[in-house]
């Protein structure tokens, strides 16, 4: 299996606050990666730096062998192919269900607004949400709002996808839905990068589990390998509270 991306010396900082230090990681093709640590370890930074939301301050981001830093490379082009799903929904409070789904692969990618709208209603018969096309956010709960914004995300038709905490703002009684459309993801060979306080889900679904801290990758390994014998005295203190 080649790697789809591949991290190389990452680092980022804000002023004189360090966030994220000498950060490697490659990432195969059908890969799922859970990232796990405390608050403040640098997690969601990670993500935004992937997907070139923050800058990093120093190494490099390859994406099917091209560094997706360089200037010449179309970010546009890439931001379609490695998707974001996060924490809060960032659905558009105005549009309906449908068009929030369908205004990207519209606009950006030059689809059909009946190609588009089929590829929609497909997506959310997937995310079990058939019947709430033609509805507005506001009339979801949390948990909707979070399977239309995988959905929407689906329909750029991504090779990767990174989520963000994607279940963190969500009623615990909610959570269930979103983790199962991540896992049927996983099941059909979506690359995915996810950022979570899920360890079930980091246990049961991941391929490989990395624990960070302090802006680094303390550990990483097979889940078995981290839930039940971490090498690291962090990753030790860390699941011994997460878990129990």
């Amino acid at each position: 299996m080649k790697n789809l991306i591949e991290i190389k010396n990452l680092s980022k900082n804000f002023g004189d606050l360090e966030v994220l230090k000498d950060i490697n990681l490659e990432v195969a093709e059908g890969e799922v990666i859970c990232i796990i640590g405390p608050s403040g370890s640098g997690k969601s930074t990670f993500l935004r730096c992937i997907n070139q939301l923050e800058v990093q301050s120093g190494g490099t981001i390859h994406y099917n062998g091209k560094n997706i830093c360089d200037k010449k490379n179309d970010l546009r082009k890439y931001r379609e192919e490695v998707g974001m799903v996060f924490q809060r929904f960032n659905l558009f409070p105005m549009k309906s269900v449908l068009k929030n789904i369908t205004l990207a692969p519209v606009l950006t990618k030059k689809k059909s607004k009946q190609q588009s709208e089929k590829k929609a209603l497909e997506l959310l018969e997937k995310v079990g949400l058939a019947d709430k096309a033609n509805v507005k956010p506001s009339t979801l709960s949390g948990g909707q709002q979070q399977r239309v914004a995988i959905a929407r995300a689906l329909a750029m038709e991504p090779k990767a996808l990174l989520f963000d905490e994607p279940t963190s703002a969500l009623d615990p009684e909610l959570v269930g839905d979103v983790l199962e459309v991540m896992r049927e993801l996983a099941d059909e060979g979506m690359t995915m990068i996810v950022v979570t306080h899920e360890m079930e889900f980091a246990r049961d679904v991941s391929d490989r589990v990395i624990f960070m801290s302090d802006g680094y990758i303390v550990e990483e390994g097979k889940p078995q390998e981290i839930f039940t014998n971490p090498k690291n005295q962090r990753t030790k203190s860390f699941l011994s509270r997460i878990v129990g």
